[in-house]
Parts: C-alpha cells; structure tokens; sequence
C-alpha cells in the first residue's frame, strides 16, 4: 500500500470525522485612523490551492444583505511546512466598518467556507450564506487603529480551528503571521483499510470489499474509486464492493476530492486461478499454496464433525480435505463421490490437506462400495507417505494394550510378524473413543485411515469400532453370557436374540461402515435382517439400560 499524491488543498467543514477548515481567512483590515488605506484580507492553505474562481462576499450588520463581492485567484505557495498566504488588497473603503457587518468566504462551487463577523454577529439575507449566522472573531478595529496594522491569527497548527484571533498589529499581507506557525499534523487523509496490499483471494470470489477510512477532511469532499483505469465518482459506499473473475489482477485507489485531490491511496489485489488436475495423485503432485480443481471423481472414505472433515480417495491416492470455513454445505455420506472439487493445497503437521473453497453440490454418485487397500505393517513402516490419507486393511495385528482402553488421542502399538507401526485414535468422534473402547487382547484385523502429525509420525486410525474385526466396544453392566444371537453365520433371513430376562430389548445393526442400517424394538426376540446384503454387521443390543455388542455374519 502506498501513497500517491501529497496533499493539494482542503476546504470546509468534516463531515468524516470532525469539523476542519483548512483555507481560511488568515488577515483581517477594515478601519484605521483617517481615511481607511490597504483594506483586504488574507487567505491561506495548504500550498497548491488554487483560488481561481473564489470570492469573499461582503455582508452589511444593519440588514443582514450582501453590499458586493472581491473576487480571489491566484495560488498558494509553500511558505511554512507546506502551507502559505495570499494577500489581496480591495479598493478603498470597500469593507463597511462594522457594528456589526460580515464577510464570507466562498469557494469556487459557490460553498460557503467561512462566514466570520467583526463588532458583533448577525443572520445573513440573501447571497450565499443565506440564513448563515456569523461568527464573530472577538477582535476588532476601530477609528483609532494605526494605519498598517491588521487583525490576524495566531498560534501553530494547519486548520482555522486551531488558530486564534488578535490584534490589531503590524500587518503581514501576503506573509505568514509574525505569531504564527504552520504544521501538517491535521492533514486530510484517506486510508485503504482492506484488502491488504497485494492480497490473493480464492479463487470463484465474486466481489471484494474495499474499506478505506477519511481523517480531517473538509464537508465539502467527496471520495473517488478507480478500479483497472474506471472511475466512480462521489462515493458514498463504504465498504465499495468491486466485482471480480478468476484470473483477473485488481489495481484499486482511492481519492479524496475538493477541487483538487487531497490524499489518496492505492492496494492491488488478484482473484487466484484454477489449475486443473485429473486425480489425486497429480494433485498431491502439485504446489501448496496454489489453487486446483480435482476434475475426476473421488469417494469420501471418512467424514466428522471437526473442521468439517472429509478424507477422499480415488484409484492415484488420498488426501484430507479440511473445511474449517464451512465452505461445504451439502450433506454427504460415506461411499459418496464427488467431482470438481475446487479448493487450496496446503499442509498442516505434515500432513497434505485441501482446503475448499467452494461447495462441490451434489454427489456425482452414491452407495460406492469402499474397498480397503491390504497392506502389512511392514508397507506402512517403510513408506507411510504412500499411504497417507487412503483407506487401508491391516490383518492379524496385535495391539499393545498396557493402556487397556481406547480415548480420544490415545496410542498403542501394532505388531505384525515382528514388524510395527502404530495405532492413534485420532477422531475422537469415533463410538470406540467415546464409550471407552476396549484395546483387544487378541489379534485384530483393522480397517482405517492413514494420517500423519507433527511432519514425520504415522498412524493408523479406524473410523469406528466396525472397523476391528473383534468386538472393541464396552459392555457396560452386560455379561456377555446374558445372551445368545443365532444362527451366526445365518443364511436364514433372520437372527434369534435372546436374554436372560423377558424385557423388550433395543437393536441397532451398523454396516463395516459404521452406517446404522437397523433400529428397532424386539419384543418375540426374532430379528429380520433379510432385507441385509451379505457382509459383516456389528449388532448392538440395548436393555434395562445396559447394552453389549456383538458381530453379526450375513452369508
């Protein structure tokens, strides 16, 4: 971000933050001893201002009328710190002297800037300040004034408000003020706020907000934006809205206007572009930071609550997708696919990640079947990159278990045939990690998700207790001989259940992915489950309270 233009000239009162006039009258001469000599005033400002087209108009006390105008011109010059004077001298006897009488100050828009009194106030009639009351300057000059003497402003600062009227002495037409000092502390600005400068924005932004902030500025001022060479004028939007494509680079500045340009500022932005990929392998290939479509259709392996996860897959690889924005409103399950999916390559701990940026909208396709990739303990040791974020099986593994409970973040030990690697319960969303799962004792079979922490420790993590082939969830106040569940294997289209009391018992059947797919009450103890494909089902069996699970085989 950068500043363009020095500051030209300012005017009137602030209507951005408060009241500032910043060209003013300076020099006051009316009454002297004699005939009155040298009567005029002086003007002064920023250096710049151009006065061409300015006047003072003069106001008589007994009517409140105007009597006449002097027309100003001339520009200001740098005398002080930026600032300046210029004296004009009117023809003899041209300002009444007072008791009370007026005279304003108008720019060249026909605006009144100042309407300053002296020998008392009045309510101007006609003219420009019509209805305007005065304000009277405090000091005055009377019949005895020395010829060659003024009333004038004193003090240091660059605004009317700032200064103090006195006198009479020694006039200084045309000069700054013997008790007078200039400086540029209360110059009229104009900020961009946001968007930062050279700021990239993702890509399918349609618009960006620009936000810019006004100081010390005149009433009369008015904000100008141009945007890649076109202008608006007189804005009053703040934020403005800048519509923006993919692909396109933004130059954007800002003015503040009065006659002339006081300030401005300027911020380039760009709405980044979408490089397509055909799978996740190319897309994992490809540079963080940047922004991609994933063209082909990849299937949703795993989802959760937190940061609006999704792990995808397709035939090249997997990767994370993680959504802490919420971009992703559409509502998918397990097994789903989804095509063009449009986001940002990052990493976090390591770990590949796609944030999106946009919601991919419906499921290109639904009900995929998931097929785990078998792989040993020994493949995911050796080159745990090559898998990371896919759907992978395990068989035959035993499990650490000194910690004989699972929990949210816990970790255990995997052996295979002397080879390890290790478990994590990473989503702590997952039924074994919230009911206080139990480590097997025996040798598993575990289907889960390969994920990386920390930029070089790999874990495997099952996405629910069906993905252990023996029973890992807590039995609670059920004795497993409470029950019985047969024929299991059963080929027969339904499943007898039975308990050591007569009370109505709760199932519910879940899919190897973890999907609830049966819920209801028993009451004659026969379960119908020939509405089930064939596979592998977790039943789990809720009575007086106290549930167990159990694995069902549907041949």
């Amino acid at each position: 971000m950068k500043k363009l233009y020095f500051l030209l000239f300012t005017l009137l009162f602030s209507a951005f933050s408060f009241a500032q006039t910043t060209v003013f009258i300076n020099e006051l001469h009316y009454d002297n001893s004699g005939g009155d000599v040298d009567e005029g005033v002086e003007i002064a400002g920023p250096a710049g201002t151009d006065l061409t087209g300015w006047s003072i108009e003069k106001y008589n006390g007994s009517n409140g009328t105007s009597y006449g105008n002097e027309a100003l011109s001339g520009t200001i010059t740098d005398q002080d710190n930026g600032y300046g004077t210029l004296g004009f001298t009117f023809a003899a006897n041209a300002l009444q002297n007072g008791a009370p009488d007026a005279i304003a100050l108008v720019n060249n828009s026909g605006v009144v800037v100042q309407f300053l009194s002296y020998e008392g106030s009045l309510t101007a009639s006609g003219g420009p300040a019509d209805g305007m009351t005065s304000e009277d300057i405090g000091v005055a000059e009377t019949s005895g004034t020395a010829i060659g003497e003024s009333l004038q402003l004193t003090g240091t600062g660059d605004t009317y408000e700032e200064f103090t009227w006195s006198g009479p002495s020694a006039q200084s037409s045309g000069a700054v003020n013997s008790s007078q000092s200039f400086s540029s502390m209360n110059t009229a600005s104009i900020t961009i706020t946001a968007p930062s400068d050279a700021a990239s924005f993702a890509p399918g932004t349609t618009s960006v907000d620009i936000a810019y902030t006004v100081v010390n500025a005149p009433g009369t001022a008015t904000v100008d934006i141009t945007v890649n060479g076109t202008t608006t004028n007189g804005i009053t939007d703040n934020p403005f809205s800048v519509t923006t494509i993919n692909g396109q680079s933004y130059t954007v500045t800002v003015e503040l206007i009065d006659g002339g340009v006081l300030d401005s500022d300027q911020v380039t932005f760009s709405i980044e572009n979408i490089a397509q990929v055909a799978d996740i392998a190319a897309l994992r290939a490809a540079t963080e930071g940047e922004f991609y479509e994933l063209t082909g259709e990849a299937l949703i392996t795993f989802q959760q609550s937190f940061r609006n996860q999704k792990f995808i897959e397709d035939s090249s690889g997997g990767i994370l997708i993680d959504d802490s924005s919420g971009n992703v409103t559409t509502t998918y399950a397990i097994g789903d696919g989804i095509t063009g999916i449009v986001g940002q390559l990052t990493s976090f701990g390591g770990m590949m990640q796609f944030a999106v940026s946009e919601d991919p909208g419906a499921a290109s396709t639904t009900g995929n079947t998931l097929t785990p990739q078998m792989v040993s303990l020994l493949d995911l040791a050796t080159n745990p990159e090559n898998y990371e974020s896919e759907l992978v099986m395990v068989t035959g593994v035993t499990m650490e278990n000194s910690t004989p409970n699972f929990s949210g973040g816990s970790e255990h030990g995997m052996s295979q045939s002397g080879d390890m690697f290790n478990f994590r319960s990473t989503f702590f969303d997952a039924d074994y990690a919230d009911q206080n799962g139990i480590v097997p004792l025996v040798a598993t079979d575990i289907v889960g998700i390969v994920n990386e922490r920390s930029g070089s420790l790999y874990f495997l993590t099952a996405r629910s207790s069906a993905d252990f082939s023996e029973d890992v969830l807590s039995t609670d106040n059920f004795n497993s001989n409470s029950f019985s569940l047969y024929p299991n294997p059963t080929n027969t289209g339904f499943v007898n259940i039975n308990s050591t009391n007569n009370e109505t018992m709760g199932v519910q059947v879940f899919d190897i992915l973890g999907k609830q797919v049966k819920n209801e009450n028993l009451i004659n103890n026969r379960l119908n489950v020939s509405d089930l494909n064939t596979g592998i089902y977790i039943v789990k069996i809720t009575q007086n309270n106290a549930s167990i699970t159990k694995k069902l085989v549907i041949k």
